[in-house]
């Protein structure tokens, strides 16, 4: 399989659900087209399988992380021997980032500025302009200082519990973590398996099953799964298209 895939133009815009575009895959030693392959964006009957792929390979990978002996939990998560105290605080602390941020975004409550009447006077006309300038910069600091107070409540309610509770949490939030990314690289790949075809009408497939595409050379895979991320619809576009096939 070559490692190369350069954009070509967009093709067979006919209607809304065959949007999609055409890369050419190309011989890094002999710079010639090895083949065309056709990306459109999945109906939803294709982003079901895809989504459906993504949960069986999350829950796979939970299983396996679950099982005290397996050969993932023994590579991606340490045991509680290997831990102290200290480390497994840290570490909740690093993974429930995300869910902190958000508690943290929510609880934040600033006002936007209000405008002034179009007759006020132009020193409020100043003042509502500085407020504005101000406003992303207040927003910022508010939810920074809220993801740490969010923090410090985390650790307060960490510092009562013991070793062994520790090492729980820490193992379910780095499950979920791991699960979580491979959940979204499988539905990548199967999206990308999905949507890539031989011709512009996309009736052959380009790959002849899952596995061929799973098992390309890694910077081969890479470069079919950034091309078809360029296959996307902006609201402008979009709009073009309900206009041409109504």
């Amino acid at each position: 399989m070559s490692e190369s895939i350069v954009e070509k133009q967009d093709v067979n815009i006919s209607k809304i659900f065959d949007w999609g575009r055409v890369f050419e895959v190309i011989n890094p030693t002999t710079q010639e087209v090895d083949a065309t392959v056709y990306m459109k964006l999945l109906g939803d009957a294709d982003l079901g399988r895809a989504r459906v792929y993504a949960l069986r390979k999350s829950s796979e990978l939970r299983r396996k992380l679950r099982e005290e002996n397996s050969d993932e939990r023994v590579a991606y998560i340490r045991t509680i021997d290997e831990l102290d105290e200290d480390n497994l605080m840290n570490f909740i602390v690093i993974f429930s980032g995300r869910e902190l941020s958000t508690n943290a975004r929510q609880n934040v409550k600033i006002k936007s500025p209000k405008p002034p009447k179009s007759d006020a006077a132009l020193e409020k006309m100043e003042k509502f302009q500085k407020e504005v300038d101000e406003y992303p910069e207040r927003r910022q600091k508010a939810i920074a200082d809220a993801i740490e107070k969010e923090v410090e409540k985390l650790k307060k309610s960490l510092a009562g519990k013991t070793k062994e509770e520790l090492y729980r949490q820490y193992v379910k939030l780095l499950v979920d973590e791991f699960c979580e990314r491979e959940a979204l690289v499988a539905f990548e790949d199967m999206q990308v398996f999905l949507g890539c075809y031989t011709d512009d009408t996309y009736k052959v497939k380009f790959f002849s099953d899952f596995e061929e595409f799973d098992n390309l050379e890694p910077n081969a895979k890479q470069l079919f799964k950034d091309a078809y991320k360029q296959v996307d619809i902006d609201i402008n576009e979009l709009k073009k298209l309900r206009r041409a096939t109504q």
